[in-house]
């Protein structure tokens, strides 16, 4: 009789992800992929692991999380249903400011080519990453964990109706995958 033979992967933790940082992006994710296993897009990875390197705030909240266990999806979804994504209180005051203040002034930024951006194609240039609530444990569909403003500025532009509510924003999203 043949046996079954059952995969088992090793958990990965943020702080595994942290201690193998290399100071190049591309370096840092082939070593993860590489050493830990860890199957995550570089656009995910870089805004998530490698722009929060150091992040003691943002790794204490996350610490927890099974990345192994987490199968990335870029998708859309309606500002309608963008509205709702939970939030960590700690980073609510971001998503806060960055709305009352395209609510009151409309959309700015620093950098032109995001309000080019916003302007032509009424949505962020890069897109936000979310997690459902069985990634982190809440009750949550999805929680904001990276783009903080960009979610800002698009409630801003909403509560201005200058973007349509049905309209739909590209997202990465990481759900629960074993």
């Amino acid at each position: 009789m043949g046996e079954l033979m059952i995969e088992r992967r090793m958990p990965i933790s943020w702080s595994a992800i942290q201690a193998l940082h290399e100071s190049d992006l591309e370096r840092h994710w082939v070593r993860c992929r590489d050493e830990l296993g860890l199957d995550c897009p570089l656009e995910v990875f870089e805004e998530l692991f490698f722009e929060h390197h150091g992040d003691a705030e943002f790794g204490s909240l996350y610490r927890a999380v099974d990345w192994s266990a987490v199968a990335w999806t870029e998708t859309e979804l309606s500002g309608l249903l963008l509205r709702r994504v939970a939030v960590e209180r700690g980073f609510q005051y971001a998503v806060d400011e960055a709305r009352a203040r395209t609510l009151q002034e409309g959309l700015s930024d620093a950098r032109d080519a995001v309000v080019e951006h916003w302007a032509s194609h009424l949505t962020w240039l890069r897109p936000p990453i979310l997690v459902t609530g069985e990634v982190t444990g809440s009750g949550f569909e999805y929680e904001l964990l990276v783009g903080f403003t960009r979610l800002g500025n698009l409630l801003g532009l909403l509560d201005r109706q200058e973007v349509p509510e049905m309209k739909r924003h590209r997202v990465w999203v990481g759900q629960g995958s074993r």
